[in-house]
C-alpha cells in the first residue's frame, strides 16, 4: 500500500550530462504538495545501458553543482557501489535515511517499468512522478499511483552528447561538458554562455 505520508521523491538517472530539463523536473516535483524533498541519485551505470560516457564521479560532481537547490539532496549511494544498482536496491538502502514515497521517471521510461527488478514491490509501496513533455502520451495504466509533471525544456542528454542543445547545460558546468564530450559549441551556445554568466 502506498504511504501517502512519505514526502521524499527519489530521482535516479545517468545524468550524462545533467541539464536544465533535469533541473526543471526537480523544481516541478518540489512544487507538488505531496513532495517536500528530492533525493537525486546518479547511477554508476544504468542497468539498461552498456556504458556511461562521462566518469561516474564527474557526473556526481556535476549534479552537486547544478542541483544546488533547497530541499534537494545528492546521494552517492549508487556511485559508491561501483557497479550497476537496481532501483529497488537503492530504495531499500535509502529508505533508512529518507521517507521515500515517490520515484521520479521520464515518460519515455514508463513502458520499461514492468521490466524493472521487483517492479511489483516498487509499484505497491511507492507512487510515481512521471515527467513528460507537452503532447507526449504515456500509458500509465500499469502504475498504481502516478502524478504527471510537465517539462518544456526541449533537450535530452543524448542530444547534448551529440553537440546539440548546449545552451540547456547549466553555465556552471558547460565548459567541462564541452571538453568531456569533445563537443564544438555553436555561436548560439557561446552567446548564451556570455548572456548567462
Amino acid at each position: 500500500m502506498v504511504n501517502h505520508d512519505r514526502k521524499t521523491a527519489l530521482f535516479g538517472g545517468s545524468f550524462d550530462p545533467p541539464h536544465l530539463g533535469h533541473t526543471q523536473i526537480i523544481r516541478r516535483t518540489l512544487a507538488l504538495d505531496a513532495v517536500d524533498r528530492v533525493v537525486v541519485v546518479p547511477a554508476w551505470l544504468n542497468p539498461f545501458k552498456r556504458q556511461s560516457h562521462a566518469d561516474p564521479r564527474l557526473r556526481l560532481e556535476w549534479c552537486r553543482r547544478v542541483f544546488d537547490l533547497p530541499s534537494v539532496v545528492i546521494d552517492d549511494y549508487e556511485i559508491a557501489q561501483g557497479r550497476r544498482v537496481y532501483t529497488v536496491e537503492t530504495y531499500r538502502a535509502l529508505r533508512k535515511r529518507y521517507d521515500i514515497g515517490w520515484i521520479v521517471v521520464g515518460s519515455d521510461n514508463v513502458a520499461q517499468l514492468p521490466r524493472w527488478r521487483a517492479f511489483e514491490t516498487l509499484n505497491r509501496e511507492l507512487g510515481w512522478i512521471v515527467a513528460t513533455r507537452k503532447g507526449w502520451e504515456a500509458d500509465l495504466s500499469a502504475l498504481r499511483r502516478a502524478v504527471v509533471v510537465e517539462v518544456d525544456v526541449p533537450v535530452s542528454s543524448t542530444m547534448i552528447r551529440r553537440g546539440e542543445g548546449l545552451e540547456y547545460v547549466d553555465p556552471r558546468i558547460r565548459d567541462e561538458v564541452i571538453e568531456t564530450y569533445r563537443l564544438k559549441p555553436n555561436e548560439k551556445t557561446r552567446n548564451e554562455g556570455e548572456h548567462r554568466s
